[in-house]
């Protein structure tokens, strides 16, 4: 195989580990996965993952601080 296709190959799979970093896999885990399946493969997985997840809370939760209830 020729060592610029490894080459890419290796880009792409520290791009996925980039893009699993904040997941619950990781880079590492993003990284490795993608080397030993695909990288096309991880990120489909890591986007699926992503939207699957709890959406973020957003403004004060009832009873906080400054929160008048009047």
């Amino acid at each position: 195989m020729s060592p610029i296709i490894i080459a890419i190959y290796l880009v792409l799979c520290f791009m996925v580990g980039l893009l699993g970093y904040r997941t619950r896999l990781g880079f590492f885990r993003s990284f490795l996965f993608s080397l030993l399946l695909t990288p096309f493969v991880i990120t489909i997985f890591l986007l699926i993952l992503t939207t699957l997840g709890p959406e973020p809370r957003t403004g004060s939760t009832p009873g906080a601080a400054g929160n008048k209830n009047t």
